[in-house]
């Protein structure tokens, strides 16, 4: 029987908070018994859909940014909440605010899945804000994640050849070749989209494949589109959209052999449409290989068997590479939910944090109570995130990050120290700035009857791996050496905060 075929048929809530961890940022207790109560293929299915009512998480946006903005030569101050800023002309003051905006989207997108598949493809098609210094376009790229997600692979893979982060990221756009000339082509991108994005190293291509894919897609450029200026400096202007289309007169024409077949890349028709096209058809095998390395490393288990892989490729090749359908499959299947793929991926850092505050912080309903939102700083946490291992949305170069044991150092969990810090102690990360909004009581449904009690929930709220019953006696006992009460008094909800800290900080809670 192939990996894939036998289908998960009851579940428990330990299950379904596995498969929410895996396939979006965590779900509480009492919502994952709800989940437990349907059946798997539903929840699955309704979960990918991505069907969860999503007005009052738009309307949010408005008050998602809780970090006033100063006043900046002629920009006025401006008090929060207020949207993140996302406008083209903003750059290095940008690249916080679009990395806060997409932890806020982690943190309450109803549609949690969307957010990690975004998260999932910017790690594979890895593109850094600070080289294509627009922050629209940034912004833009991971809007095309969260609109593709689900389509076909190779559907993607065309548009995001053709986004507007990736061609400036890669050099694209300086791709021209006058047609009967001798100019050399830019290979950047014609050899990183295989290389990189679709293939792997070496895997069913060769140096004359690279240039000549290079040919077909030179004279490949942007229009801009509503293009705005720098308030502080108005000779600067930056567009916040960007039309794709080829220059003719830098596009190189006449026939080329790539991966195998003859391409005329001078009729109108094709113009290296269809040489990015033909990575799958010319090379599906291969392709699919590539990508279930990628969704097993990802989803499921970085130490897959070699039967796992060729039944994960042969189920993609069925499936026409329709990610859906793919997804869909690996989440209902006895593999993902076998006990041997749980706790066995070291989380991301930015997910990691995004997570534990979707378990300690307010929901989006409870948020929006008071006259001012209750939602984390993003803005302020984001400049951590490089320091974490991970500055999203700005990788150093376009093979991303090494994932699972390569997020984890004697550095990087300096600073996830840090963040727990902030996150379960209230601790500030700049300067006075309040950053993440918890309350102890809202912790807690039922008063913990005794130390036991409180590990047991906030383990079940934070959902580390197990920890050694010594660990939690050694903890307990530290802190409630004179015996246990529960009050109000800031002296237990320090207590508390500290137990949730010394589980955000264990070896446990990185793994996921």
């Amino acid at each position: 029987m192939a990996t894939f075929d036998a289908q998960q048929g009851s579940w428990t809530a330990s299950d379904a908070m596995h498969f929410a961890r895996r396939a979006g940022f965590g779900v509480t207790p009492e919502v994952a018994a709800t989940m437990a109560a349907q059946p798997v293929t539903s929840i699955v299915d309704a979960w990918i859909a991505q069907s969860a009512d999503m007005s009052a998480f738009n309307a949010a946006l408005a008050k998602a940014d809780v970090i006033s903005t100063r006043a900046n030569q002629n920009i006025p101050e401006d008090p929060a909440p207020h949207p993140f800023r996302l406008e083209g002309w903003r750059q290095q003051a940008g690249i916080p605010n679009a990395q806060g905006h997409f932890a806020w989207r982690m943190q309450f997108n109803p549609n949690s899945f969307q957010e990690k598949l975004a998260l999932f493809y910017h790690q594979l098609f890895a593109t850094g804000a600070e080289k294509v210094d627009n922050t629209a376009f940034t912004v833009k790229q991971m809007d095309l994640f969260r609109a593709m997600g689900t389509a076909k692979f190779g559907d993607l893979l065309l548009a995001v050849s053709k986004d507007p982060a990736m061609m400036i990221w890669l050099d694209t756009v300086l791709n021209r070749v006058r047609p009967g000339s001798s100019d050399i082509p830019n290979e950047n991108y014609a050899r990183e989209v295989m290389e990189l994005y679709s293939l792997g190293v070496d895997n069913g291509y060769n140096q004359q494949d690279i240039t000549n894919l290079a040919k077909a897609l030179s004279g490949w450029t942007l229009l801009p589109l509503d293009v705005q200026s720098n308030p502080n400096n108005p000779s600067i202007r930056k567009p916040n959209d960007a039309a794709f289309y080829v220059n003719t007169n830098v596009h190189a024409t006449g026939t080329i052999q790539y991966l195998g077949a003859t391409f005329d890349i001078g009729a109108p028709s094709n113009y290296g449409d269809a040489c990015i096209q033909a990575i799958l058809t010319q090379r599906g095998t291969n392709c699919a290989t590539f990508l279930a390395k990628r969704l097993l490393t990802f989803f499921v288990n970085p130490a897959f068997s070699s039967q796992a892989l060729a039944d994960l490729q042969a189920l993609i090749l069925a499936q026409n590479f329709d990610m859906k359908a793919v997804l869909k499959a690996i989440f209902k299947s006895q593999y993902f939910f076998d006990p041997s793929h749980r706790y066995n991926l070291y989380e991301g850092p930015v997910a990691w944090i995004v997570r534990m505050s979707r378990m300690l912080c307010p929901d989006l309903a409870t948020a929006l109570i008071p006259s001012l939102p209750s939602f984390p700083a993003w803005r302020a946490v984001a400049p951590s995130f490089n320091n974490a291992g991970q500055a999203v949305l700005d990788p150093a170069g376009p093979n991303g990050w090494a994932e699972h044991a390569g997020w984890i150092n004697s550095n990087t969990l300096r600073y996830r120290g840090k963040l727990a810090a902030s996150l379960a102690l209230g601790e500030t990360l700049a300067g006075t700035q309040a950053i993440f909004p918890t309350t102890v009581a809202s912790w807690f449904p039922t008063p913990p009857a005794s130390s036991q009690d409180v590990f047991n929930r906030l383990a079940a709220l934070l959902q580390p791996a197990p920890i050694p019953s010594d660990v939690q006696s050694t903890w307990l006992n530290g802190l409630w050496a004179s015996g246990f009460t529960w009050d109000n008094s800031s002296a237990t909800q320090a207590k508390v905060r500290e137990l949730a800290f010394l589980i955000l900080c264990s070896p446990h809670a990185q793994l996921h």
